[in-house]
């Protein structure tokens, strides 16, 4: 019995809140990645409609990838899990999930670490009295992002979640989306060599 068999079996008794198709093209299946696509989302919503899994989507999806999903989904990714950081907003993905009422998880919200050498994010940070990690968090959910902080330290867990007592002003939202490139760009699913 393969891992993916046995995985499959384990749900059989358990039960999951997410399972994401984590990349859309990956080199293994570049030649027939719609069909590889169509078959793992078969076996989700199979899952989904078992009630074994509470929520199924996508990581890394491209609006041209979700649409040749949807050719044979008969239920639509709930999530799309996609690098958003400030200065990489990915609007053509941020647009899609929006008319398509699909949640985005922004992975690395805090741009690998990269963040905490921005000036611009060191003035804003210091202005509302908060930490560089909480200013991008709260512009994340500004954005109606759902950010996923990374972190050990307890400390710094409890600190992002201190988000709710304090706002970005619209101008420093505008300020923080023209980072442009600072925190790293999002891989094309289509041509990474993975």
């Amino acid at each position: 019995m393969s891992s993916f068999e046995e995985s499959l079996k384990k749900l059989q008794t358990d039960y999951v809140d997410l399972f994401l198709i984590h990349w859309p093209n990956p080199v293994a299946f570049r030649d027939n990645w719609e069909e590889a696509n169509a078959e793992t989302w078969r076996a989700f919503e199979e899952l989904y409609e078992a009630g074994k899994i509470k929520a199924i989507g996508v990581s890394n999806f491209l609006p041209h990838h979700l649409d040749t999903l949807a050719k044979t989904a008969k239920v639509m990714p709930m999530v799309n899990q996609i690098f958003l950081a400030p200065g990489e907003l990915q609007p053509e993905v941020v647009d899609y999930a929006k008319k398509h009422d699909m949640i985005l998880e922004a992975y690395s919200p805090l741009g690998t670490g990269k963040i905490f050498d921005v000036p611009e994010m060191q003035e804003i940070a210091k202005a509302h009295d908060k930490s560089i990690a909480q200013v991008s968090l709260r512009w994340s959910l500004q954005h109606g992002f759902l950010p996923l902080p990374k972190s050990v330290t307890p400390s710094r867990i409890k600190e992002n979640t201190e988000l709710f007592d304090f706002e970005l002003s619209e101008e420093e939202m505008k300020q923080i989306d023209q980072l442009d490139g600072v925190v790293g760009k999002a891989k094309d699913p289509d041509t990474a060599q993975f």
